[in-house]
């Protein structure tokens, strides 16, 4: 048996993917609204007995190592390590190349740095004024070690040497953004390489699953030469800082299991939070919050709570960030800390937890929030301090990616300025054609894997037909007449209706025929598929129904390819007349004229 089979064995799909997306009962299988993407009605379905997924949304779809992959944003060796630890498998045969390939190599070096400097800072002399800082800023002991906080000594070339005696190759060190390189640096006899973090606090910065990916560096004593008051690792092959969020392995078991997650500004108000007790919490790394980041906290809840400063900057970067996080289809609250206790959650934490705490648990809605803001200019008696309230407030309401709940806020909108709705809904139309460039800024956009292309309406047809046809078989005699083997471009889908066919002619088991024909789409079984369809479509559909059905998919799918084939005709026949071939040009007519 081989380790992926072992592992499959352990894990229920349906236990596995429960624990990420709230799954419900579709006849023997289960359904969801997808994780991939933002969908209002279920497309993602689960086969408990086939221990597979797909959904009919992006058409994503495989076993439990691609929904991990998806989900974790994990490589397929990072999904099999991950799953083996979870099933108990002691893996054997994972590819040689796995482990030493530069991905990994750079993990490793992260990992060694992360112990380097947690040791440096609990064990050797020269941290005191480190340990002292960090005590003085109200961190246990306890504290420090859970999230391995480390020390950078203020030494030119500590770590590097370290790593090198390791055994690490200097490329590989340079390569996770650890090692600066002078441009007169010599491989041969090592000089002219130095550590990036040098006098630094060390933040390890680790995906969800608690791998080490890169750091954050604060100086302990700001001087001329220390240059900024934080350092990030650059971005490397495994470090992308738009992509990553401070105390995600920490947090990501209670953001899951109160739905909420509470996003605050730095490294130290997320571990004060958690410290406290509000275990929660994450942060952005060092960047204003992006798509990418975002898309990772959907798999864990679409509720949002963000603190931001107060002041002017502090609103727009954070407006900014909730814009996005609307755009995401997420529940936006905002955090107001009440009286100017304190800048932050870490300075609230200090001087008055209950307002910390008070201030996540009367977090405003982020529409709520936006209009008390422009509450003066919107009861102004100028009109042109109306209509700015008014236009920023459509920008807002324009975000928002459910019509219902955009309906909402312009009534509110309108019965407060005293605007006609239909005026409003011109203006918020107008404001939706700007609506790409007012809400991502090019730093905020995570470049993503190309969605599928879109099904044309034939192939939706076909799908349909064949996920009607699988549940209800015998409903092929009675459309048969109405089928030919034109209809179906897809090669799997002729080879069904081929299959079809010689049952119809000569029944047999049609299950072990369509066992046999194995028909795949990327890595699924397209049968399978398709069964998850007509759960997903025809689980309530009665064999009367489901007569109905088939006939209206089978007239519909004829006109359709006639459709399609009358636009290709067209297009031939443009070029033939072009050409001049007039043998071929008849020939095209008699088609048009048969069609």
């Amino acid at each position: 048996m081989t380790d992926t089979q072992a592992i499959k064995d352990r894990i229920d799909i349906v236990a596995l993917i429960q624990e990420y997306v709230p799954l419900k009962k579709a006849g023997i299988n289960w359904k969801a609204n997808c994780p991939f993407h933002n969908e209002k009605s279920p497309s993602f379905m689960v086969h408990s007995e086939k221990q597979i997924w797909h959904c009919f949304g992006c058409s994503k779809g495989g076993d439990i190592f691609s929904f991990i992959q998806e989900m974790e944003g994990l490589d397929f060796p990072g999904a099999l390590k991950l799953l083996a630890a979870r099933a108990g498998v002691q893996l054997e045969n994972i590819r040689p190349a796995a482990e030493t390939s530069q991905r990994n190599r750079l993990l490793e070096i992260n990992e060694t740095a992360a112990n380097f400097f947690h040791r440096f800072l609990l064990e050797i002399p020269a941290s005191k004024p480190a340990r002292e800082y960090l005590v003085d800023r109200g961190l246990t002991e306890a504290t420090i070690r859970a999230w391995r906080i480390g020390f950078a000594p203020d030494q030119w070339e500590l770590l590097t040497k370290y790593l090198l005696k390791k055994g690490f190759g200097i490329d590989d060190i340079v390569a996770s953004g650890l090692t600066i390189k002078k441009d007169d640096a010599s491989t041969t006899n090592l000089r002219g390489f130095y550590d990036r973090f040098r006098g630094r606090i060390m933040f390890p910065l680790s995906d969800a699953q608690g791998t080490v990916l890169g750091f954050t560096g604060r100086v302990l004593v700001e001087t001329e030469q220390s240059g900024g008051k934080y350092v990030n690792t650059p971005e490397t092959p495994v470090f992308n800082k738009s992509k990553m969020l401070f105390g995600l392995p920490q947090a990501k078991t209670f953001i899951k299991s109160q739905n909420l997650a509470v996003l605050v500004e730095g490294q130290m108000d997320v571990i004060s939070c958690h410290q406290a007790g509000m275990q929660n919490v994450v942060a952005a790394s060092g960047t204003a919050l992006t798509e990418g980041q975002l898309r990772i906290l959907k798999r864990y809840t679409s509720n949002l709570a963000m603190a931001f400063d107060a002041d002017s900057a502090g609103i727009r970067a954070g407006g900014r960030g909730a814009d996005l996080a609307l755009a995401e289809g997420f529940n936006v609250l905002v955090i107001q800390i009440q009286g100017a206790v304190a800048k932050d959650a870490d300075e609230c934490l200090k001087k008055a937890p209950d307002v910390w705490f008070k201030a996540v648990k009367d977090a405003r809605e982020v529409m709520e929030w936006y209009f008390a803001l422009q509450s003066s200019k919107l009861t102004s008696s100028v009109p042109r301090e109306r209509q700015q309230a008014a236009d920023l407030l459509l920008e807002k309401i324009a975000v928002i990616p459910h019509a219902i709940e955009q309906e909402q806020w312009l009534r509110r909108l309108g019965e407060t300025v005293g605007a006609e709705l239909g005026l409003l809904r011109e203006e918020l139309r107008r404001h939706k054609k700007g609506l790409g460039k007012a809400i991502l800024s090019p730093t905020a956009i995570v470049p993503a894997v190309a969605p599928p292309e879109p099904a044309t309406r034939q192939e939706r047809l076909q799908e349909a037909l064949w996920a009607l046809l699988l549940k209800f078989p015998d409903l092929f005699a009675g459309i048969k007449d109405r089928l030919t083997p034109l209809y179906f471009t897809d090669p799997a889908f002729l080879a069904l209706y081929q299959l079809f066919e010689q049952w119809y002619t000569n029944p047999y088991s049609l299950a072990e025929q369509l066992a046999k024909l194995s028909l795949r789409r990327g890595n699924e079984s397209l049968t399978d598929v398709l069964e998850l369809e007509a759960v997903r479509a025809y689980e309530s559909t009665t064999p009367e129904q489901a007569v109905a059905e088939a006939e209206n998919l089978a007239l519909h799918l004829g006109e359709e390819w006639k459709k399609v084939r009358r636009r290709q005709l067209l297009e031939q026949l443009r070029q033939s007349e072009q050409t001049g071939d007039s043998e071929q040009t008849n020939q095209l007519l008699a088609e048009l004229q048969k069609l």
